[in-house]
């Protein structure tokens, strides 16, 4: 088969943690992974938020990089003048978004996406998602012309044409989200398919992610939630066989993170509030978006002195693990790692001054699923949510089957978010870009044409060494993978990442 027959789906699904894959309420999916590759040690980038990983999804690249530095974050003026009028990019909005990409012309992503890649060839990506607008476009927001969402049309008149021909919206509803999944479903059987010219089509899922939000890990709504995505895999599965179309497509089954059980309601700025009271020091020229601290846009960095007292204060909280300096001189101040580390080596202008990841624990919930955080969040109805360092955030699900990939396989070799595009523009025979943080996944071809590269493990300190946290780090060649913050040792070897256990 050549390359101009060769076609990529890529189906996602929010949130899914690893162990719940289970193959009483996923037969499909664990088929999937049965017969196909199924890389077992599949991580996302930190910060573990959906709109950040989408990014790195469809660009090969890290934050530090690509530039979407939290679901939430703050942009720093261009040319003098704000972003927005109180300089926060909701990346959930599809308005924001453009917003952003008008005020850097053309920069919302600093490196083009999949979506770019392609649309200079004469092909695109076709995306049907059901969770928010942003995510939904981030996959190849400068190329709209096959994106349905049933909560936007994005303001574009051809995208209301296109999903005229899907008929009536679903009704919006409380998790889990059946109709609006099987809507999305429709976009891609109805739409997609048959149009070579959608040369990979995304098919993204709000849940389990919804559910487990308002839920929990383990709940019987997240458990209906895995059903869900389970018939609406079966349908497009189907469908390809039925249209004979499955040894045209290589097919992607991925989740963007993990989940951990939220045990703590407090927010960053709050947390800032009290440690100004209790250190006697005003910092009215900090705020904070997400887990994030900046220097408010116009106003002048602290240096490393005048934050030391802050960092120490953070590092001192119980709800804290770890503190991250996104200015290389904050390197200095014990305790603190460098948003280097994790983000390949790169930051930007958009980066924070300190990035603060909860501490989590292996402590179990009502429903008997391990994993919670000390969650920096007001909303008292989150049961569940991800973003920080631990390791049931970083772990997510990726699984391979088509032509093009081995069969019956379990891989143990790290992957991660950030290698899904080398590998889908090397499966399309198409030139990699030299700026990708991810590699192409040789391991799992039928007929690889290089290999994945030295394997090897590390254990990062802080600045200082104060052995009170490590950041467990995987090499593959020349990329790296956060696999976790851990306390010393404790729980590396213990800590277990779950799944069906193999037979």
């Amino acid at each position: 088969m050549n390359s101009t027959q060769r076609r990529i789906l890529i189906i996602g699904a929010d949130g899914l943690r690893p162990d719940l894959l289970d193959p009483e309420l996923m037969p499909t999916v664990s088929r999937l992974a049965a017969e196909g590759v199924w890389c077992r040690e599949h991580h996302a980038v930190y910060p573990t938020h959906t709109r950040v990983n989408m990014s790195a999804l469809t660009s090969g690249c890290m934050p530090g990089q690509h530039g979407i530095m939290a679901n939430t974050m703050i942009a720093p003026p261009v040319d003098g003048r704000p972003v927005t009028e109180d300089h926060i990019i909701d990346t959930s909005s599809y308005q924001h978004i453009n917003t952003l990409e008008q005020a850097t012309g053309g920069q919302a992503l600093l490196v083009p996406g999949l979506g770019d890649l392609l649309a200079a060839r004469g092909e695109r990506v076709a995306v049907a998602g059901t969770g928010s607008a942003g995510a939904t476009m981030l996959w190849t927001h400068r190329h709209m012309s096959r994106v349905v969402n049933p909560n936007s049309a994005f303001g574009i008149a051809d995208l209301y044409d296109l999903r005229e021909k899907l008929g009536e919206l679903p009704a919006r509803q409380r998790p889990p989200q059946l109709e609006a999944q099987r809507y999305a479903t429709r976009a891609v059987t109805d739409l997609y398919l048959n149009d070579p010219r959608n040369r990979v089509i995304v098919f993204w899922m709000c849940e389990p992610d919804a559910s487990l939000h308002y839920y929990g890990l383990g709940s019987p709504e997240s458990q209906e939630a895995l059903r869900t995505v389970d018939a609406c895999v079966a349908e497009l599965v189907s469908e390809l066989e039925r249209r004979g179309l499955r040894e045209q497509f290589d097919l992607f089954f991925l989740s963007d993170h993990g989940h951990s059980t939220v045990q703590a309601h407090n927010t960053l700025g709050q947390y800032l509030r009290y440690a100004a009271a209790e250190i006697g020091r005003s910092f009215q020229n900090l705020v904070t978006a997400s887990d994030y601290i900046y220097a408010e846009p116009g106003t002048t960095e602290p240096s490393a002195d005048e934050l030391a007292p802050l960092v120490e204060w953070l590092l001192a909280q119980p709800w804290t693990g770890v503190v991250l300096g996104g200015r290389p001189d904050l390197a200095q101040l014990p305790g603190l790692f460098s948003l280097e580390t994790v983000w390949g080596g790169h930051t930007n202008a958009r980066r924070p001054l300190l990035a603060v990841s909860p501490k989590w624990s292996e402590d179990v919930n009502e429903f008997g699923v391990p994993g919670a955080v000390m969650s920096l969040t007001t909303q008292a109805a989150l049961k569940s949510s991800h973003g920080s360092l631990s390791p049931y955030d970083l772990h997510a699900v990726c699984i391979a089957h088509g032509p093009s990939f081995q069969q019956n396989v379990w891989s143990e070799i790290p992957t991660g978010a950030v290698d899904l595009l080398p590998t889908v523009l090397t499966l399309l025979e198409q030139p990699l870009p030299s700026h990708l943080h991810g590699r192409v996944l040789w391991e799992i071809m039928q007929q690889p044409q290089g290999e994945p590269g030295e394997i090897a493990d590390e254990a990062i300190a802080p600045a200082g060494d104060t052995g009170a946290t490590t950041l467990q780090m995987h090499q593959v060649g020349q990329t790296r993978y956060v696999h976790g913050a851990f306390v010393g040792s404790e729980n590396v070897e213990g800590w277990k990442r779950g799944g069906a256990e193999e037979s």
